[in-house]
């Protein structure tokens, strides 16, 4: 018997959460929501221009002033906005009736003035971040973005293709092992978040990316189909991993309920560091049914004890679902390199009454 319980890795899979995440710009831009609104999934909460070219201009040039007059004569100053053809310049002409002017030749931002030379970083085209998730923002941070927090259900993936898109859920195939091939999908899958239990195939991918479907959920993906994804502009998230598993059953009976509801989608995947992030698709409650709640953080992981639900994510019971037993104690099992290593008895899902004995580092929290 084992007197301490180790921490085990937890995948969220339920059908009602609170959450709360960060949608930041990657440069300063302008925040336009504000503590407390409401936010729609599509609605833009900060935007920034960065920067398509920095261009170098004589003022001395294009005015006929003497480096001595710029600064009298200037209009803007460092750090200033402006817009294309607005007024940088001036000078009087013809005993003051007229003036001679500089407008700006594109809309950008002034960095740096140097005697009679001026640095205009000109504005590319604007980058948008969506709240995604659609909920109420809590937290604002000038400049850069802020937090919103929602209430909906959630479900984790194991793999992202590092993009984002909301969509109408919309299921291919009745089982866990179904694959979405290119000869299923018609028009109507413009906009829509297409879930298979199985996989995909490459026809498949290419005609989802062709009709412009919002992304893809699939069981798993053939390896060689990675850097299809990588390079298409869908959302593609993948639920247990790469190869030909089948969705696990608590993923595919929520995604199954969850048919026909508009849906976010956030596929980016980052393993490892500070800035972990799995890949997730989230389906929000509307306004009425939300819970008024005085809490400041999302909701807590499922805590390890009897009937927790977990899932093995290791050969042979990769993706399987199970229980742990009511009389829960971890035990010290023999590995047959005649190592010690801490097991549970575990009730898989997918056979009722079957019960093992697997490794505690073999299984993860779902829920």
């Amino acid at each position: 018997m084992i007197e301490f319980i180790p921490q085990l890795p937890e995948t969220r899979i339920a059908s009602f959460v609170r959450i709360r995440r960060e949608r930041n710009l990657p440069i300063p831009g302008e925040v336009s929501g504000a503590v407390g609104m409401r936010i729609g999934a599509q609605d833009v909460l900060a935007r920034a221009y960065p920067p398509k070219q920095r261009r170098a201009l004589s003022l001395t040039r294009v005015i006929g002033v003497r480096e001595a007059d710029v600064p009298k004569r200037l209009l803007k100053q460092v750090g200033d906005p402006v817009e294309a053809r607005e007024i940088i310049i001036a000078k009087p002409i013809t005993l003051g009736v007229q003036r001679l002017v500089y407008r700006a030749p594109e809309a950008g931002q002034i960095s740096a003035i140097q005697g009679s030379w001026m640095i205009l970083d000109v504005y590319g085209p604007p980058y948008d971040v969506p709240a995604l998730y659609r909920g109420t923002i809590v937290t604002v941070t000038p400049r850069q973005g802020g937090i919103v927090e929602a209430q909906g259900a959630l479900m984790q993936g194991a793999w992202g293709s590092g993009k984002e898109n909301v969509g109408v859920i919309k299921w291919f195939g009745k089982s866990p092992s179904a694959i979405l091939d290119a000869d299923v999908m018609e028009a109507d899958v413009r906009g829509s978040i297409l879930i298979s239990g199985g996989g995909i195939t490459a026809a498949g991918l290419d005609r989802a990316n062709e009709l412009q479907a919002a992304g893809i959920v699939v069981g798993s993906l053939d390896p060689e189909l990675r850097g299809r994804a990588l390079r298409s502009n869908l959302a593609v998230l993948v639920t247990e991993g790469f190869g030909s598993k089948p969705m696990s059953t608590p993923v595919f009976e929520l995604l199954n309920a969850l048919n026909g509801q508009e849906a976010a989608i956030n596929a980016h995947y980052q393993p490892r560091g500070k800035n972990a992030t799995r890949p997730e698709l989230f389906v929000p409650l509307v306004v009425s049914r939300m819970q008024q709640s005085d809490e400041t953080a999302e909701s807590k992981r499922p805590a390890v004890g009897p009937a927790t639900r977990v899932r093995g994510i290791c050969e042979p019971n990769l993706g399987r679902a199970g229980t742990l037993p009511a009389d829960f104690v971890l035990k010290w099992i023999a590995t047959e390199g005649g190592m010690q290593i801490p097991g549970i008895e575990v009730e898989w899902q997918d056979i009722p009454g079957e019960h093992e004995i697997v490794p505690w580092t073999n299984l993860e929290l779902i829920g």
